[in-house]
């Protein structure tokens, strides 16, 4: 159904009407529209006032929402703006008689917000002429006396007390909205401040009345409107308004103890501690401890303890827990009574029953609170802390009650929870674990001791439970054990049954047994230290693995421990290799086992002093890895034949999870088989890797890629390389393939010394450059990050030159291929990125170019700072900044791109203020302000090419005018590249898209 605009007053209210009626979602679109363009039209004001006069609610509504329209989008005079301010407050005081209107006296409170918010210099005292007006039920003078005030809200009625309320709400969210810096508003918070004593005469009347003349509801909105004003006085920092608002803080407190006014009273005093703590005088404090100390209070204690988190009860422990936590540096005083009885009853309050995040609803904010009472302890307490004694002690206990909170339940039970229950629960147990990292770095070993007890404690009553849980909390402090200050200690658990009894699969429950295994993992500095318990724990691990249950964490596990004890377990290679076999021969060996096997066998052979055993020993593990590669390409050559899902090939190919139940195509089983042998060869490329220590990039002693010193190596890495680019050709359609073998170069590009994944340069070069099929991106990507090796290793300037020409010309061979750099975004991106680094580190390789060559180069990255695409613009940005200041030794080379820079300056000028003109996103302007700043500093022609591009006619932007674009170039060029110069072009967008200082209604 079309709709027509309306001719007629009675044509609009019928539109109303219909707008406010169930109808299809069409045409009530069609009516807003239709609607909204009355609004604005010249008739609007009178359209509005014809509306309010009538009775129909809705229609009075929108005649208040129309005001609000006219005032957001037309200007008045002080006198038209005086007339409209009269009209408003006459409309709003006949409102507030109709108590089947509120809603209209509340979208008029918002039309008088509007008002103040343009006109508030005609509007002095907002909240006392409103009190005033509403007292007489018509619009008084604006020059009334505080007194007069007074008197006025002591007389108004509830109906009127509440749009008195409202009012004052709206207006100080409102006016909060606004920017607080900008000149535009100076006034508008002043005379808002000003407003300070109107304010608490309004809401102090009414939080300090009782009984059924004033209302709840009356009280209630109160107590949200001054919970506005004191986020407002935060936000503002004026001492007059926060000394007039802390005068109600008392009146609000008294308002806990009224059963209808808890909630919003709780409310504001929870936020405000935890906002704003400072906020409350010594005074307010002393009244909230006798509170929180009262026979209610613990009426309230008493309800959570037994388990009750309806809303009330939770909103009362979290106010407890706000108050604890803004006092936390007085509650460590052991000798303040007062704090000491709070203390308690904190720790009392985790003694509620249920599991954490579940049940108890409590526990999560109880342990953030003791987190900041253990951090204040370490800054604020002078004196010896003594476990048994406050203000210690209660860490103790809050220790000794967590540790079992944390419990998993029983398996029946657990299966109930739904995932939100079990995720919160997990939170929780990674909370405690925080908690007790915090207390160690007070306590030391004595907490260490402390879980080592209850693990053995339990272990002797065959406690799976709390074992699990006392490992997962020992294990939590391994972060904070990084000596041998624990090792007596420690002693007591690694070196007791317990390795023993996590064979026996039956009697253990899964997660307790994965729970210990990872602490293995967890403390493998101390298997480091202590060689006699590495290889039963490194047995059980790979006996875990065949554990489907417990695989993947086991694998985890055996990967962390031989990776750091790596020199210790040389004369163990055989027997993991064989080990790795047997297991590899096993069905359901999961894709992710099997490569951290592999990687920590392979950081073990990275740490064999002998060249000889070290190529032994890799050709062994390679052995087994590859026979992958070569079914994968037996697949691959007949790759129109079928394979039967009972050949052992399916279990290598499919994971546990994903078998599949009928005859699968061999080309799909080869690429599976493929990228599984991949990312396993990936894996011992990233475990031959020397363990991370700082680069010296001055060292001259041998550092940067190394040439190949013996034909034994050479070959290695020769067959490496044939058997990458085997797999290369046949599988590089597949996504996964591509990025594995790019990552498997990654890993050689960091290494200083020889190994068999730390190819020579024209070896790297040329695979980089052969044919792909798919993630070109990625390849480029990849490039990028072997360039940026080559910088910054000992490389002859022959080697870096010959990889950079290749690369570059590939490089941009693929971006030429590219249609459109929306096609591949990626690919635009990195391809730029490229050819930036290639400036950054050989200048005169790039200028050396053909003249079409850099003709693109230049064309491709102005089309990607003129797109859309946020990565590729932003990666133009800096390639046009290294440009613009790039420096080369050779004359003719600088000559070169001085001239290149003065041939493309007027266009990259005019792409980057199309940008700053509204063209780019808010968060795309410090990115290009780089290049701006550069061409400032760097070119006499920036100011002529800067004027040129604001003054031509594809400039996005006619917001502004011409004196202000000369102004943006003056300010520009002054600024010479200084930070501030983002500031600048931010708000010249911002003025440019039309949102200057615009206030959000």
């Amino acid at each position: 159904m079309d709709v027509q605009t309306p001719t007629s007053f009675a044509e609009v209210e019928q539109l109303i009407e219909k707008l406010y009626s169930p109808n299809p979602p069409q045409l009530i679109a069609r009516i807003q529209e239709v609607l909204q363009q009355v609004q604005r039209s010249s008739e609007g004001w009178q359209l509005a006032s014809a509306l309010l006069d009538r009775p129909t609610v809705s229609v009075r509504f929108f005649g208040a929402l129309t005001i609000i329209v006219k005032l957001n989008t037309e200007s008045l005079s002080d006198e038209n703006a005086i007339a409209v301010l009269q009209q408003l407050v006459t409309w709003l005081t006949a409102s507030t008689q109709d108590s089947s209107a509120a809603i209209v006296t509340k979208k008029l409170c918002s039309a008088l917000v509007t008002h103040f918010i343009h006109y508030s210099h005609v509007w002095q005292r907002p909240v006392g002429h409103l009190i005033r007006s509403l007292r007489y039920g018509q619009t008084e003078p604006a020059d009334e006396a505080p007194a007069e005030i007074a008197e006025a809200v002591r007389s108004l009625s509830a109906e009127r007390a509440l749009t008195a309320i409202w009012f004052t709400s709206s207006l100080v969210e409102e006016a909060g909205k606004t920017d607080l810096k900008s000149t535009k508003y100076i006034s508008l918070h002043e005379r808002l401040v000003a407003s300070a004593e109107d304010v608490t005469l309004l809401l102090g009347n009414f939080l300090a009345s009782s009984g059924s003349i004033t209302g709840t509801q009356v009280r209630q909105e109160a107590l949200s409107c001054l919970n506005s004003w004191i986020t407002y006085a935060q936000k503002i920092s004026k001492q007059p308004l926060t000394a007039a608002l802390q005068t109600l803080i008392k009146p609000t407190i008294d308002c806990l103890l009224v059963d209808e006014l808890f909630e919003a009273s709780v409310e504001l005093l929870t936020s405000t501690l935890e906002d704003w703590e400072s906020f409350f005088t010594a005074e307010h404090y002393s009244i909230l401890y006798s509170v929180l100390l009262s026979p209610w209070a613990e009426g309230r204690y008493a309800a959570l303890r037994q388990g009750d988190f309806e809303f009330e009860s939770l909103q009362f422990g979290l106010f407890m827990l706000a108050f604890a936590t803004s006092r936390v540096a007085e509650l460590t005083n052991s000798t303040n009574p007062d704090a000491q009885s709070i203390l308690r009853v904190l720790v009392d309050t985790l003694k509620v029953g249920g599991h954490p995040a579940v049940e108890d609803k409590i526990f999560v904010p109880l342990l953030e609170f003791w987190s900041n009472f253990v951090d204040t302890l370490t800054i604020e307490y002078s004196g010896e802390l003594v476990w048994d004694q406050p203000p210690l002690s209660y860490v103790k206990d809050v220790v000794s009650l967590s540790w079992r909170k944390i419990q998993y339940p029983s398996t029946s039970t657990y299966i109930t929870w739904d995932s939100s229950e079990k995720a919160g629960f997990g939170d929780a147990r990674r909370d405690v674990a925080d908690l007790l990292q915090l207390v160690h770095g007070i306590t030391g070993p004595p907490l260490v001791a402390l879980f080592v007890d209850y693990i053995m404690q339990a272990l002797e009553h065959t406690n799976w439970t709390e074992v699990e849980s006392a490992t997962f909390c020992l294990g939590a402090l391994s972060d904070s054990v990084s000596d041998d200050t624990c090792d007596d200690v420690l002693i007591k658990v690694f070196g007791s049954p317990l390795f023993e009894l996590l064979r026996q699969r039956d009697a253990v429950p899964g997660r307790a047994r994965r729970t210990c295994l990872s602490l293995i993992e967890r403390y493998s500095e101390f298997f480091g230290r202590h060689e006699q318990f590495l290889a039963p724990a490194l047995n059980l691990l790979f006996s875990a693995v065949d554990d489907q249950q417990l695989a993947i964490s086991a694998s985890k596990s055996i990967h962390t421990l031989c990776s750091s004890c790596r020199q210790l377990l040389g004369r163990e290679l055989d027997a993991f290799i064989g080990q790795y076999e047997s297991l590899r021969s096993s069905q359901g060996l999961e894709s992710i086992v099997e490569e951290r096997v592999v990687g920590a066998i392979a950081a073990i052979v990275q740490a064999i002093p002998d060249p000889e055993t070290k190529a032994d020993m890799f050709r062994k593990l390679i052995m087994v890895v590859s026979q992958d590669v070569t079914a994968s390409l037996q697949l691959h050559a007949n790759a129109t034949s079928a394979v039967d899902p009972q050949d052992p090939l399916i279990g290598r190919a499919y994971d546990s999870t994903e078998l599949p139940s009928g005859p699968v195509p061999a080309a799909e089983v080869a690429v599976l088989l493929a990228t599984r042998s991949l990312r396993c060869l990936l894996s011992v490329a990233k475990g031959l890797q020397a363990p991370s220590e700082p680069e010296d990039l001055d060292d001259e002693s041998g550092g940067g890629r190394p040439k190949l010193g013996s034909e034994a190596l050479a070959q290695t890495q020769l067959e490496i390389l044939g058997v990458l680019a085997q797999l290369k050709d046949a599988f590089s359609y597949s996504v996964e393939a591509v990025d594995v073998l790019c990552a498997i170069l990654r890993t050689g590009f960091p290494e200083t010394e020889p190994g068999p994944f730390v190819f020579p340069p024209q070896m790297v070069t040329e695979f980089l450059t052969s044919t792909w099929r798919n993630r070109i991106s990625a390849v480029v990507n990849t490039a990028s990050a072997f360039l940026s090796s080559l910088h910054h290793g000992n490389n002859s300037k022959g080697d870096v030159e010959s990889a950079l020409q290749q690369l570059l010309q590939w490089t941009l061979g693929c971006l030429h291929r590219l249609n459109a750099s929306e096609d591949d975004p990626e690919l635009a991106q990195y391809g730029v990125e490229l050819v930036q680094k290639a400036i950054v580190q050989r200048p005169e390789v790039v200028m050396s170019q053909s003249p079409e060559s850099l003709e693109f180069i230049f064309e491709f990255a102005l089309k990607l700072l003129k797109g859309s695409e946020p990565l590729p613009k932003a990666a133009a940005s800096e390639f046009w900044a290294t440009l613009i200041v790039a420096k080369a030794t050779d004359p003719n080379i600088q000559a070169s791109l001085t001239s290149a820079l003065n041939h493309v300056g007027p266009v990259l000028c005019q792409a980057l203020m199309q940008n700053i003109g509204g063209n780019a996103a808010r968060s795309e302007l410090d990115k290009l302000c780089d290049p701006i700043k550069k061409l400032v500093t760097c070119s006499v022609h920036a100011r002529q090419w800067l004027e040129a591009a604001l003054a031509d006619p594809s400039f996005p932007s006619d917001k502004v005018s011409a004196k202000e674009k000369d102004l943006f170039v003056k300010k520009i060029i002054a600024l010479r590249g200084q930070r501030a110069t983002n500031q600048v072009v931010r708000e010249f967008w911002l003025e440019c898209r039309g949102q200057a200082f615009m206030y959000a209604s």
